[in-house]
């Protein structure tokens, strides 16, 4: 299983917030420029050419904010988690396991019996089945 390369709320927020920042800033060139009584076709050049200025200064910066931010699908987070086994889990077949108040569908890893009330852990996801297997139980005397 991959990592679902998508970007979190904040950064694509962040990253609005940049883009909205550049254009007003020039925006308010455009308007000193206004109040300067300067040429419209100046003012228009001046607005858009510090925005412009701006989009490539600070561009890394928002690349850098929003790139590299995988992050693991809800059904990825599963691996590695401990469960408990609700409805028998036999060889080629579904069982069912409870991970933190949910149901779940399983297999067996190795195609072996797991009856229910057995600890197991998650190894794999294949399609929509959990693949566990049995938390062995050591007997410290």
């Amino acid at each position: 299983m991959g990592y679902c390369n998508c970007y979190s709320n904040y950064f694509r927020r962040a990253n609005s917030t940049l883009v909205s920042i550049w254009f007003a800033a020039g925006a308010i060139i455009g308007i000193v420029a206004a109040l300067l009584k300067w040429e419209v076709y100046l003012q228009l050049l001046l607005a858009a050419g510090v925005s412009f200025i701006l989009v490539l200064a600070t561009r890394p910066l928002a690349r850098k904010l929003t790139l590299n931010t995988e992050v693991k699908t809800n059904a990825e987070k599963l691996i590695g988690m401990k469960g408990k086994v609700t409805k028998n889990i036999l060889p080629n077949e579904k069982g069912e396991i409870k991970i933190d108040y949910q149901l779940w569908t399983a297999v067996s890893i190795n195609d072996k019996t797991i009856s229910a009330g057995e600890s197991v852990v998650v190894k794999e996801i294949v399609g929509n089945k959990l693949v566990v297997d049995v938390i062995e139980e050591i007997e410290i005397k």
